[in-house]
């Protein structure tokens, strides 16, 4: 629904939303996700800094959280933690004029929600799988002279397991990529 008390813009990615969306499975993740919101674009060549651009913010000025606590690159902005996909819950993207608890920056805030265990053990295998084969020619390829297809090969493997140390109490998960 649309919050009317507030003029802060807020959009929220799910787990079931990351596994289906292929913006999410390559490069910064799941806040490639963001570039489905409204005023969000790829940062491009809008300077330094990692992640897009936000209401036409340069990626510097964007902050990054996971579950709240700032995970901030003070050198070159981004997130300093990567998250694998996997991992990952819920995305919330923040912008436009957002509460002052959320502070430091006036591009977005992107914070990341991290899986849980449950009471029932639970688990997945994945692969993100990705080569020449797969991606279409880059016409600017051709004119340079270069291969229409130059090698590329990125297959990251990965699993998650959770479930339960004390039940409805206490529960435990992990992710493994390589």
């Amino acid at each position: 629904g649309i919050d009317t008390s507030t003029p802060q813009l807020e959009t929220s990615f799910e787990a079931g939303q990351m596994a289906s969306y292929p913006a999410g499975s390559s490069g910064a993740g799941v806040i490639n996700l963001s570039l489905l919101s409204a005023g969000v674009v790829t940062g491009g060549g809008v300077g330094e800094g990692a992640g897009p651009s936000v209401g036409g913010q340069r990626p510097t000025n964007n902050n990054y959280t996971i579950e709240g606590v700032d995970v901030n690159n003070r050198t070159l902005t981004g997130p300093v933690v990567g998250v694998p996909n996997d991992a990952v819950a819920e995305l919330t993207v923040l912008q436009n004029q957002f509460s002052p608890e959320f502070g430091h920056s006036s591009g977005a805030q992107f914070n990341e929600i991290i899986r849980s265990g449950t009471n029932q053990f639970h688990g997945s295998l994945y692969e993100y799988f990705g080569n020449r084969n797969l991606f279409a020619a880059d016409n600017l390829s051709a004119v340079e002279g270069n291969p229409l297809h130059p090698r590329y090969d990125n297959n990251r493997f990965g699993g998650t397991f959770g479930g339960p140390i004390r039940r409805n109490r206490l529960f435990w998960f992990v992710n493994y990529e390589y």
